[in-house]
């Protein structure tokens, strides 16, 4: 049962490790300046899922994110009737206000984003705290924040916290103490902006083990302190303090000297505890790819049905030595998308297993949104194979190998798209595959000629003879006619129907051949 104390702890089902928490405990936990309720009732109950809303595809309950236009009243009337709790949006305050007041006729709960977080790192830290976890950040701790503040207070001027590339990765937010539009802007894009002076500041900073002074380069930059933030002498990122009336003196410039030892701890710990992280799900992912798991063992750690289809996606991309990257930004997209997915890097090529409730569902349009998204991201073309969508938990080997075959079946043909399962260009990786492993690639028939077949045998038809004749005759219909002792009419008529049953493309040179050679062959 759940208690009413104020700080009471959130209820967790131990079956689905899905937490149930009031809104007044979510925003607590997500820390300040992320989250203002617009509505009173803040003890209302939310729990996963967490979802972006997209219209007609609204899962029942849980939190909507709206990343888009704000909601009319159709798209109102589909989030009531979906019994969604909660929606947050990122608007100016009076249209948001209004909305609120729509919603809150239909009993739903508005939040508004008023922070500079995105809406990916939005929806990790809403399922973090749902799972029952401390929000995180994706810069490695949400403790970063108190941290900077703590920073900003000791030396007397407003702080950010960057990493080695310049982006900002914790920032200080107490009332009173002046800023500039630099600092803003890098505030609001979570990156220094690119101005002509950066090069010489920041290797003046990096060349030096003390704290530098900056004066203010343009009339409307303020002064600034920096020091370099190091531990054994690694890298791990720098800190800056404005000094807006050039008044902090040796006092200042010793507590943000301080204050860089104390900062690369946490770098070091947050790094520690994200490597561990990666560590853990790269093991699991190898032990469950490699059919280590049982099938409820594996569909547990998605938190699927053991009914649920089994799939798994290989992905690929121009430039090998990102896969890790790759990994963690598909895993991204698939958290914000309510997919829950087990991704990581195995044998140096990105994988992700989740499962896929209903057959012939959404997963192949999210998959090729995922890729586009991530090509962009990246700066590289990213491409993915589907691996026997149609597999069972106990069959994550087979779909490894299947979603290996799609992927190498579309690097080397770019025209066919970014993305594909191993059914749609089957006769590309037999003929693949053929040199490499002749008889196990012919061995197994590609679903058309799998389906006729299945068919003869289960009816006592003789499709396959009729194809196999044909395809031996060549254009000679009449000789594969009388081979048949049938009128050349009825010939035609079986292969219009072999076409329609299942699937055969006679028509393709590539599918001739591989249906050829697997008839051939039995």
């Amino acid at each position: 049962m759940l208690t009413h104390e104020r700080d009471r702890k959130p209820y967790c089902s131990y079956a689905s490790m899905m937490c149930v928490i009031t809104l007044a405990t979510l925003v607590r936990q997500l820390g300040p300046g992320r989250l203002r309720p617009l509505t009173g009732a803040t003890d209302r109950e939310v729990a996963e899922p967490v979802f972006v809303y997209e219209p007609g595809q609204t899962p029942s309950g849980g939190i909507a994110l709206l990343t888009g236009p704000l909601p009319g009243e159709e798209a109102i009337g589909e989030l009531a009737a979906a019994g969604v709790g909660a929606a947050i949006v990122r608007a100016p305050e009076a249209e948001a206000e209004a909305l609120a007041a729509r919603l809150g006729a239909e009993d739903i709960a508005l939040l508004l984003l008023t922070g500079t977080v995105g809406w990916l790192e939005l929806a990790g830290q809403l399922h973090a705290v749902l799972a029952g976890s401390p929000a995180p950040e994706a810069n490695g701790g949400g403790d970063l924040f108190a941290l900077a503040d703590m920073i900003a207070a000791t030396v007397g001027g407003a702080v950010t916290i960057e990493d080695p590339h310049e982006r900002v990765l914790a920032y200080s937010s107490l009332a009173g103490q002046p800023t500039d539009q630099v600092r803003r802007a890098a505030i609001l894009g979570r990156q220094v902006p690119d101005l002509p002076y950066n090069p010489n500041s920041y290797e003046r900073l990096l060349q030096s083990a003390s704290v530098v002074r900056f004066a203010g380069a343009e009339p409307d930059l303020l002064p600034r302190l920096a020091v370099a933030v190091r531990a054994e002498g690694e890298l791990l990122g720098s800190l800056w303090a404005i000094d807006a009336h050039t008044e902090l003196g040796s006092p200042a410039e010793d507590a943000l000297l301080r204050a860089a030892n104390l900062t690369a701890v946490h770098l070091v710990r947050a790094r520690q505890a994200k490597d561990a992280e990666q560590r853990r799900r790269t093991r699991m992912l190898a032990d469950m790819l490699g059919g280590a798991y049982s099938p409820v063992a594996s569909a547990a750690q998605l938190g699927a049905d053991p009914r649920d289809t089994a799939v798994v996606l290989a992905f690929g991309q121009d430039q090998p030595a990102i896969a890790g990257k790759l990994a963690e930004v598909v895993r991204g997209y698939f958290e914000v998308y309510h997919r829950p997915a087990l991704c990581g890097v195995v044998a140096d090529r990105a994988y992700a297993v989740l499962a896929e409730p209903a057959a012939g569902g959404e997963l192949p349009g999210l998959v090729r949104r995922t890729v586009a998204s991530a090509s962009a991201a990246l700066g590289t073309t990213v491409r993915a194979g589907l691996g026997h969508e149609a597999g069972a938990w106990t069959e994550l080997p087979r779909a490894r190998r299947d979603a290996e075959r799609a992927l190498r079946a579309i690097t080397s043909r770019p025209e066919l798209g970014p993305v594909a399962s191993r059914t749609e260009v089957a006769d590309l990786v037999v003929l693949g595959e053929l040199a490499a492993e002749p008889g196990e690639v012919l061995g197994e028939p590609v679903p058309a000629v799998a389906a006729m077949l299945e068919h003869d045998r289960r009816y006592g038809t003789h499709y396959a003879q009729t194809v196999r004749t044909v395809l031996a005759e060549g254009p000679r219909g009449g000789t594969a006619a009388e081979r048949l002792a049938v009128h050349p009419t009825t010939l035609r008529y079986r292969l219009r129907r072999a076409e329609q049953l299942f699937g055969l493309r006679l028509d393709d040179a590539d599918a001739r051949l591989v249906t050829w050679l697997q008839l051939r062959l039995r």
